[in-house]
């Protein structure tokens, strides 16, 4: 009951905090696009996609960091868990000013690369110079986001990252209340919630986790080589992910132009948030699985990878196939400035950006198994040749055929739907030595549960002409609680069934008694 407690409080903190972001985004995107243009706004798109480039390298240190010094700390042994401690920091120094070199050298250039329209060009720049400076901020402070994961304390992070977000919110209200719209305004309000967030996670380091200090004398040229060679993959896996869906943006502002761009950049905010949505909910399982797998105990590791594909399913389902059902009358509304043939382009562009999360958010948590049990060559391999294969494809398209922009958002889907339904099941189960076949009876479940929630929404939508917001809520409301109601029947077991409704009654029970009191 405690460990459902913990995962309950990790959830609907994350959520809260995820929540936020959306609505920053959601209130925005038409407030930019409007003011200064969708054109303007694919940038803003764009320059998060060349901090994913920058994240290649970054990854190499960072990304199994938290794994190491987690497995370390469950054994009690503290001194090893000191030494990757310091050493990510000391290596983090360092990649901060590489960053720093190769960004300086890039926007003095950027003009060679890029169409930029000209009244655009100054802001553009600025709006790359501090996505950079974001970056590098970001890059410094990794090694104290790594107490509330070794803790499994994430609702610690969740409720952090809300007061940043909030913090980011008003910022962004008070300069696009009073100022002349620019959309560098995006990036400055990701640094204020940044530097909000790194002081912060040093106050809660020192608080939770003490026993581990930044030393100098720790740094260990083996713990680093230790965790290249494990991050070395993870860095091939984000060029890979990279090359399937990160140049998407850039592919279309070289091949195409800065306007069909910016379409697909308000096309993709939906489905990026979904995905940030499913990282976000699939690793606060993570703790969890280094625990159980450092401990040896995989029967019940398996329990608990099944059980979150179930939550994240139960969560995402809803989401997911109501943007498919209502997505139109939602960009129609959401985007009013637009014209009808833009926004048609929009929602066709969305749902191809969106199809591969149909899929993945019924297996979502698979994918941390890879760097739990520190065995990535395979997954990283089948995911390079798939996104190579998917570039190649997506080129030849745009050259040779006038699918244009449907070529670059639907291609990369298509390949990687091939890699979810194929790949991650067998291989997730070959990590663990199980029989090939151990997580496909829960996959399949949760597309079902799926289909049939789409089928759902498409029936309740029949009788209704949604054209105001009002009706929008009032109808996606009605037909998400009916969706959430079937999900919870239809996924989970009876005796999980039982614990959450106990679990989220003594919840409601003593709150009722901390009122009374």
């Amino acid at each position: 009951m405690e460990k459902q407690k913990r995962l309950i409080i990790n959830l609907i903190s994350n959520i809260i905090s995820f929540a936020l972001q959306l609505g920053i985004s959601f209130i925005l995107t038409p407030v930019i696009t409007a003011k200064v243009g969708t054109a303007a706004y694919g940038f803003i798109g764009l320059s998060n996609n060349f901090i994913s480039y920058a994240n290649i390298f970054t990854v190499i240190i960072n990304s199994m960091a938290s794994r190491f010094i987690t497995y370390e700390m469950t054994k009690e042994n503290i001194k090893k868990a000191d030494e990757y401690y310091s050493s990510v920091f000391f290596m983090d120094i360092i990649m901060s000013i590489l960053i720093a070199v190769f960004s300086f050298i890039f926007i003095i250039n950027m003009n060679n690369f890029l169409d930029i329209p000209k009244e655009l060009e100054n802001d553009v720049k600025i709006t790359f110079i501090l996505s950079f400076v974001n970056l590098i901020l970001s890059v410094m402070s990794t090694i104290f986001t790594i107490a509330t994961y070794v803790k499994d304390r994430l609702d610690l992070e969740a409720i952090r990252n809300i007061i940043g977000n909030i913090l980011k919110a008003l910022f962004l209200i008070v300069v696009f209340s009073i100022l002349q719209p620019k959309i560098y305004y995006i990036t400055l309000g990701s640094i204020i919630f940044t530097v909000f967030v790194l002081i912060a996670n040093i106050r809660l380091t020192k608080k939770i986790m003490p026993e581990l200090k930044i030393n100098i004398k720790s740094f260990n040229s083996k713990s680093v080589t230790t965790l290249i060679k494990s991050g070395i993959w993870n860095s091939i896996n984000s060029l890979s992910k990279v090359l399937l869906t990160g140049l998407d943006l850039l592919v279309t502002n070289i091949f195409i132009g800065a306007d069909m761009m910016g379409l697909l950049s308000v096309a993709k905010t939906i489905p990026t948030t979904i995905e940030n949505l499913l990282s976000t909910i699939a690793n606060i399982f993570s703790p969890r699985f280094v625990i159980l797998y450092s401990k040896r105990k995989i029967r019940e590791l398996v329990y608990e990878v099944n059980y979150s594909t179930k939550i994240i399913a139960f969560l995402m389902i809803v989401p997911i196939s109501g943007f498919i059902i209502f997505g139109k009358e939602f960009f129609f509304l959401w985007l009013p400035n637009e014209t009808a043939e833009n926004i048609k382009i929009i929602q066709i562009l969305s749902i191809l950006s969106l199809l591969p999360y149909m899929l993945s958010a019924s297996n979502y948590s698979l994918f941390i198994l890879d760097t739990v049990t520190n065995k990535l060559k395979r997954p990283v391999l089948a995911t390079l040749i798939i996104s190579i294969c998917s570039t190649l494809t997506t080129i030849i398209l745009l050259k040779f055929t006038k699918l244009g922009v449907y070529a670059v958002a639907g291609v990369s889907s298509i390949y990687w739907i091939f890699k979810v339904i194929i790949f991650n099941n067998i291989n997730a189960a070959k990590n663990l030595r199980l029989k090939w076949t151990a997580f496909f009876g829960q996959f399949i479940k949760n597309i079902i549960c799926f289909v049939a929630i789409t089928i759902l929404f498409f029936i309740i939508k029949i009788p209704f002409k949604i054209s105001t917001w009002k009706m929008f809520i009032l109808v996606a409301g009605i037909a998400a609680a009916i969706g959430y109601i079937i999900s919870f029947i239809l996924l989970f077991s009876n005796v999980e069934k039982q614990k959450l409704l106990d679990l989220l009654l003594n919840k409601f029970k003593k709150g009722r008694q901390k009122n009374e009191t």
